[in-house]
């Protein structure tokens, strides 16, 4: 028997092998697990579907010498791209990526600043725990020096990308170049401390077991009871990845357990739950804000001013488009700020309403 009473109501109270088994649900019980999770969603967010509007900038194609190849680009450049964002009307650039190890570890700030220059209102969403790492060793600021000369160069919030399970076994299979999970935690904890909130994720599909699964979303819990800095979770299917922890149950299935789940296991801790559209396509998306989950992410402009240097170049999602995708689930549609205030342009409509 399915404990989505007690999942629903109080999380901790659950063990691993209840989580496990919630996990690997499939026909009506997944049913009633996603409809619990929904209901979650609704008592801990409300209705509302939201979206930022905003560009990435992919920051490894930074080359101070200027542009010489397709992705990249220099600070005249970010400059030009960030203005253009802003006159598109995003409000938030994505700025994440290692630097080359040829360029000045100081080009990350440098790169901040041009942002601000370009769009000064805009807000600056820049550098995984792998890259604020960068910065830190070769810059030779150390963790919190690092993160103070990001504040004061300009950067709002972090992403807490840069991992894909939090499991060492996991990282040393599939992404042995990312930061060892224990490096990780410490960078994302130290920058909550510094006053920067953070997105969190989860890939999934791949070589990961049911009870790492687990075991990441308890340590993202444990994170945010030290620090209150995650503003919300990704659950992000890894390309080429697509291992059921079901065999035979289709992607679409596996997708609604693992959202579910996460707004469950979650909740009380983590408010958001963010369906990564980009991946799973906008249909699937549809699906997955019924399961719990209630922000579609962000619009991804390529804009008119070197579009190859966004990672995800050519994946948009125009504000009209997520609106009809919200009308179809019966639910109102709002646009936010990074950390999900009203966006200026649905405060304006709602006063003059």
């Amino acid at each position: 028997m399915l404990r989505l009473a007690e999942a629903a109501a109080d999380p901790l109270a659950l063990d691993d092998a209840d989580w496990t088994r919630l996990l690997h649900a499939t026909g009506a019980e997944l049913d009633a697990l996603t409809a619990a999770a929904d209901d979650a969603r609704r008592y801990t967010v409300g209705e509302p579907v939201t979206l930022v509007r905003n560009r990435n900038l992919t920051s490894t194609g930074y080359r101070r010498a200027g542009r010489a190849g397709v992705g990249e680009f220099d600070l005249a450049d970010a400059e030009a791209i960030a203005a253009d964002a802003a006159d598109l009307g995003a409000t938030e650039i994505c700025i994440q990526g290692a630097l080359p190890a040829e360029e000045d570890p100081s080009g990350y700030l440098d790169l901040v600043r041009a942002v601000k220059r370009g769009a000064p209102g805009i807000h600056v969403h820049a550098f995984r725990p792998l890259d604020v790492r960068d910065l830190a060793d070769r810059g030779g600021l150390g963790l919190d020096g690092a993160l103070a000369a990001m504040r004061e160069a300009g950067v709002d919030t972090v992403p807490g990308t840069g991992v894909k399970v939090l499991s060492e076994r996991v990282r040393a299979l599939v992404a042995p170049d990312d930061l060892e999970i224990d490096r990780w935690a410490e960078g994302i904890t130290a920058a909550h401390r510094a006053g920067f909130r953070s997105t969190s994720v989860l890939f999934y599909g791949h070589v990961e077991t049911a009870a790492e699964r687990i075991a990441h979303l308890r340590r993202l819990r444990s994170i945010q009871a030290e620090t209150r800095g995650f503003a919300e979770f990704v659950p992000i299917p890894l390309p080429g990845g697509d291992v059921p922890l079901v065999a035979g149950r289709s992607a679409i299935h596996e997708h609604r357990a693992m959202v579910a789940v996460s707004r469950l296991l979650l909740s009380g801790a983590i408010p958001h739950v963010q369906i990564p559209w980009t991946r799973v396509g906008r249909e699937t998306a549809a699906v997955l804000l019924r399961s719990g989950g209630d922000d579609l992410g962000g619009t991804l402009y390529d804009g008119r001013v070197l579009p190859d240097t966004g990672i995800e170049q050519g994946l948009e999602l125009p504000v009209k488009d997520a609106e009809r995708l919200a009308r179809s689930l019966m639910r109102p549609f709002r646009l936010r700020t990074t950390d999900y205030g009203v966006a200026a342009a649905h405060a304006a409509a709602g006063a003059t309403a």
